[in-house]
């Protein structure tokens, strides 16, 4: 096939009712997320391996793609891999369709259930592509199984914890100030390029911060040549790989709003890594890495 598999599993179907999820915080429920972390990584491996199963398909053999999903699936997920997989199950060219989780975070972990932001890398021959992918997963007899799938997800994220000391506090103060960076940086709008220039020249720290200003010229021209306005969309999903004192790495996604000159709106899904810093009461971002 000479069109990217992964645009008819994931992206063709993301906007489809079916695939949209209900990935909901757990009211009340502690958020131990990146805090537990041998439990975190535990299921974080799990999800994994589940996900990594069920979204891969060989056409020679449908009947195996039916009892992986049985064996590891359960709830809505159920009818939503149904549609995501409608396409390439109904084609009459062989298919082989290999995925990898190719990084992940845990937005979310209550012990027995987990929700995840995960970058899902999927394979066909010579074709690669990749998408952004909340994928929701639950705990029963010992198993886990994922429970809800959005594509391209737009989600609330669970309630912070306040930034009191704690690791809890630590770990959703480096979130928001992950939020913060990245609605400075991929703000932008070519009609104001220094006041772009600036936002961005606030949220970083060296190294970058110097990089960035060593180059600033280009950099102011390259966003009025842009002839664009971006901002960042509703509800991006985010959360922490890894927090050692005043320093993680944060894996953040949403569908970056692009307008262009003559006024054509669209949205392109966006995910990327960050390095962050606290320096007083603000995070900075060190280092900035998309996710391509």
């Amino acid at each position: 096939m000479k069109r990217a598999l992964l645009a008819l599993v994931l992206v063709t179907s993301a906007c489809s009712s079916a695939v949209s999820g209900t990935a909901a915080p757990v009211p009340g429920a502690e958020n131990r997320a990146v805090i537990d972390a041998p439990a975190t990584a535990a299921a974080l491996a799990a999800v994994k391996t589940a996900a990594e199963a069920v979204f891969s398909y060989d056409s020679a053999n449908p009947a195996a793609f039916d009892q992986t999903v049985a064996a590891n699936v359960t709830g809505g997920a159920k009818d939503q891999l149904t549609t995501l997989f409608d396409h390439v199950r109904k084609s009459p060219q062989a298919i082989l369709l290999t995925t990898q989780v190719r990084q992940a975070a845990a937005v979310e972990f209550t012990g027995d259930r987990v929700r995840e932001l995960a970058v899902l890398e999927q394979h066909t021959g010579a074709t690669v592509g990749l998408a952004a992918v909340s994928l929701t997963a639950v705990k029963a007899d010992g198993r886990w199984r994922l429970s809800d799938i959005v594509v391209n997800p737009v989600l609330p994220a669970p309630a912070p914890r306040p930034d009191d000391g704690t690791p809890s506090g630590a770990r959703d103060s480096a979130l928001a100030g992950a939020r913060t960076i990245a609605g400075a940086v991929f703000t932008t709008d070519s009609a104001d390029p220094d006041g772009s220039y600036a936002r961005v020249e606030a949220a970083l720290a060296d190294p970058l911060l110097s990089n960035y200003r060593a180059n600033k010229a280009s950099n102011v021209d390259a966003i009025r040549r842009s002839g664009t306005k971006a901002t960042l969309g509703p509800n991006p999903v985010a959360g922490v790989v890894a927090l050692t004192g005043g320093r993680a790495i944060v894996l953040f996604f949403t569908n970056l709003q692009v307008t262009d000159a003559t006024g054509k709106a669209t949205s392109k899904p966006f995910t990327v890594e960050l390095d962050v810093v606290r320096e007083g009461a603000s995070w900075k971002a060190t280092a900035i890495r998309p996710v391509t």
